[in-house]
């Protein structure tokens, strides 16, 4: 059973559609439009009622027609492409995994053995507990949902020869549109492609 990119994150908008009294409809609003009685408008961003919102059509047009590059890791021989402007976190990179961020979205990785031997239902339903939305295939899974007020996550954790290679995008809600090519390749995240270490 196949659940497309649209219904995860259609889920986890409705999981959390009201915030600070506001409404999800009365949000789409606010960022779909510059037009909004009482605001002030400072590039993209809008700001009402101290409310911070967002009109993300550049930042689509930006993860859409960009290039994109691979990092490698050379413990696990796993790659992750990533868009061209979005920067490592020094701090959070390893020989085995890795953080790009760019203007609140971050795409992070890693990969480590199993030591436990945790199957991909055991480890499925340990981690989904407090997703809005899951699904779960031979080899792994796909959960999404809230972190915190404002922040959602979209993760994939696969299961290869005993090692889990995991793949998350950490994003601002009002993000979530503007960013579906990201998301969309944390849905169809394949850690060895494009991997020199690893043959197709």
């Amino acid at each position: 059973m196949k659940k497309t990119l649209t219904l995860i994150v259609a889920a986890v908008l409705t999981a959390s559609s009201c915030q600070n009294g506001k409404t999800e409809t009365m949000e789409r609003k606010a960022y779909d439009t510059v037009f909004v009685r009482d605001t002030v408008v400072v590039h993209d961003t809008i700001l009402v009622e101290e409310v911070k919102y967002y009109d993300g059509k550049w930042l689509k047009r930006k993860f859409e027609g960009c290039e994109w590059k691979s990092w490698e890791s050379y413990d696990y021989h796993f790659v992750v492409r990533h868009p061209v402007f979005m920067q490592m976190d020094e701090s959070k990179a390893s020989t085995s995994g890795v953080c790009f961020e760019y203007k609140g979205v971050r795409l992070l990785a890693k990969a480590y053995k199993d030591k436990v031997d945790m199957s991909v239902e055991q480890k499925y339903k340990e981690l989904s507990q407090s997703a809005n939305t899951k699904s779960v295939k031979d080899n792994y899974f796909l959960i999404a949902g809230k972190m915190g007020e404002e922040d959602c996550y979209f993760e994939k954790d696969i299961k290869i020869d005993g090692c889990w290679y995991y793949i998350r995008a950490e994003f601002p809600q009002a993000f979530t549109s503007s960013i579906d090519a990201l998301l969309q390749y944390v849905k169809e995240y394949n850690p060895f492609a494009y991997s020199p270490y690893v043959k197709q």
